[in-house]
Order: structure tokens, then sequence, then C-alpha cells
């Protein structure tokens, strides 16, 4: 017994697509020799996978020279750190294109990926020091750097005394602070904002403040030697204020 199709077309092979590969383009994008992906100060919109080419990293001085960080090349991603804004900025050394990802991607790369990993954690200590640097070069430098070594001290008071080292209790108010620094508190509330944005230090609701970097609250710290802030002074020469 034969069955018997009629009107059937012959069987044509459909090609069958990843669901990667129905990307759409403007995830890709083509930079050409010279041409710039970002800038430093460029609030951060994505992450960048180098897919053919290669970048140049670099960063601008002052006096307009260039110093050159790195050469990003296929498979690297850039664009990673933790400030919102680019501390250095890339440029094409060739017809390079990149692919764009989302910023909150990077748990996801950094955890599958050890060179991804590997250049985050980069990215993250240069841009702290790159920041640090800022800092102590503009502004009222000294002033941020004695709050840091203070609140190091202050830590360092907690951990003798059997209390977290880590939690600034709310107890010691603003204006003691503020007065032993010689700064206003409009200024005292400025610099923590600051040391907040650097990773630094967060509101510990119920307790005040907690010091979330303490490694790096120290190498803020050690830009100033000041004399009521050395472990090596006698116990009455490193009495904190309030204590």
């Amino acid at each position: 017994m034969n069955l018997v199709i009629e009107n059937c077309e012959p069987a044509v092979l459909v090609p069958v697509f990843k669901v990667e590969d129905l990307a759409t383009d403007d995830t890709l994008r083509s930079l050409q020799r010279n041409e710039v992906l970002f800038e430093a100060g460029d609030l951060k919109s994505h992450l960048y996978r180098i897919e053919t080419g290669a970048l140049c990293i670099y960063l601008t001085h002052p006096d307009k020279t260039r110093e050159i960080i790195e050469f990003a090349l296929a498979g690297d991603v850039v664009g990673m750190g933790f400030l919102e804004r680019h501390a250095t900025a890339a440029r094409a050394v060739v017809d390079t294109k990149v692919r764009c990802l989302a910023l909150d991607e990077i748990d996801r790369l950094t955890a599958e990926d050890e060179r991804a990993k590997s250049r985050f954690d980069d990215a993250v200590e240069r841009e702290f020091a790159l920041r640090r640097d800022h800092i102590v070069n503009t502004g009222s430098p000294r002033q941020l750097v004695q709050l840091a070594a203070f609140l190091v001290a202050l830590a360092h008071q907690n951990e003798s005394e059997g209390r977290d080292p880590a939690l600034i209790d709310d107890t010691l108010e603003c204006a003691v602070v503020a007065g032993y620094l010689g700064i206003s508190v409009d200024r005292l509330a400025k610099m923590l904002v600051e040391l907040d944005e650097l990773g630094m230090i967060e509101t510990a609701p119920d307790h005040g403040m907690r010091i979330t970097d303490m490694k790096r609250l120290e190498a803020l710290s050690d830009e100033i030697a000041d004399p009521l802030l050395q472990s090596d002074l006698p116990d009455a020469e490193c009495q904190l204020p309030g204590s």
C-alpha cells in the first residue's frame, strides 16, 4: 500500500542557529585605527571584549603627555573597575572590533575566566591608585589623608579593646572629629562621601560606619606621618578625641 501526499514540495534544509548567533549587530562595534573607544572621565556604559585588533589603554597627564598602561588584544575585556567613570582612555591601534557587554556581566565574566578576573583585579587597583593620586595632588588632600589615618587609628584602638575594628560607633560625634581635624562638619561629611566612593567605608545601620577596605584605607593614610596617629608613640600621646 502506497501513501500518496499531494502538493508536497521538496524538502528544504534550513540552517539551525545558536541563540548567540541571533544577537543583533548593535552589540558589535567597529573602530578605525586611532579611533577612541572611551576617554578618561567618560561615564561607563559597557564592558568591551576585543574580538579582533588591539586597543591601547593610556593615561593623559595634566601636561598632556601620555602614559601607556597596556595594549589589550583579542579576547581581553576592557572598561572594568570600581569607579563609575573611566580613569583611563582606550584607542584602537589598528582597525578593531569590540563586543559591547552589559556592566552587570562582570560577575559572570570573572567567575568563568581567570584572565578576566586577573584583569579586573588589576583595573580596580589601577583605578584606586589613580583616584588616590588625584586626591593627594588636588583640593585639600592632607585633610582627607588625615581622616583616613584617624579612622585607621580608631580601628586599631577598637581592636585593642576587644571591639570589632571595622565598626566605627556613631557615638563619636562629627563635631568632635571635625574639630580634631581642624575642618568644618560639612567638609567632614564630603570627605566621608569621598571615602565611600573609593569603597573604603560604608554606612552601617545601628552602628554608624563600617570600614570595608582596611588595606586601602591604610595605604591612603600612609601618605602622611601625623605624630598624633603614630602607633609607636606613648599611649597618652596616641589618645584619640572622645576616648
